[in-house]
């Protein structure tokens, strides 16, 4: 829509108002499934506060979850800039759709690898996937690796909501606050750190590699939390 508004030359403001008409049409579609939840059924549950071992404690996602949110913000906000940066006649717009495109499917994907790995190996997964779609700009300044970044960046940032928010209601019992806060607030923190993060960066280094770096590296740190 984004990109049709463009070509069509629309201003910004007609653009937020499309955005708002087509995010009200989806919600009205979804309001029905959404006032008739399905009844969760799953063999973890119940008053026991035992984990199975694919199953993450809290603190562990926590952490993982604050680190991914720095993690993929970098991307996600400044795509299109360094796009615009390096790809002289190339319109963002066009490559930021693939993140997109990317993301509209990958709730589904995520949680079918949930379902059969487990939460450990799928959100570590996930995270790795994720870790390598941030490198990508560091590593080439083609178009391919713009497209790939956006691609895999896009494809994982929702599956990792989608992974991380069922292992936190299973979690939740172990613990004595609303972890689901907790962890949306982490996620939050992590979101305002990177772009503060970069800010800094660019201000001393001209450029986002070193943003990008820690970035990348905090995902991998998320991954690993996954694992110990």
């Amino acid at each position: 829509m984004i990109a049709a508004g463009n070509v069509a030359q629309s201003h910004s403001g007609m653009l937020w108002l499309v955005l708002a008409v087509g995010a009200l049409v989806l919600t009205v579609l979804a309001w029905s499934r959404i006032r008739r939840p399905d009844v969760p059924s799953d063999h973890h549950a119940g008053s026991s506060s035992h984990l199975s071992p694919q199953m993450m404690d809290a603190w562990p996602l926590i952490i993982s979850y604050g680190l991914a949110g720095m993690g993929y913000i970098i991307t996600a906000a400044y795509l299109p800039l360094f796009i615009r940066g390096a790809l002289h006649g190339i319109d963002p717009i066009h490559v930021w759709a693939v993140f997109g495109v990317a993301a509209a499917p990958s709730c589904f994907l995520w949680h079918a690898i949930h379902e059969r790995l487990g939460t450990r190996r799928a959100l570590q997964a996930n995270l790795v996937v994720q870790a390598v779609g941030v490198a990508l700009p560091i590593l080439s300044h083609s178009v391919l690796a713009y497209l790939g970044s956006a691609a895999l960046v896009g494809g994982t940032f929702m599956g990792t909501v989608t992974i991380a928010m069922p292992a936190a209601r299973h979690a939740a019992r172990t613990v004595k606050f609303n972890l689901l806060a907790v962890m949306t607030a982490a996620y939050g923190i992590g979101q305002i750190a990177g772009p503060l993060i970069a800010s800094a960066l660019m201000a001393k280094g001209g450029n986002f590699n070193g943003a990008m770096v820690i970035a990348s590296a905090s995902l991998l740190v998320s991954a690993a939390l996954c694992w110990a």
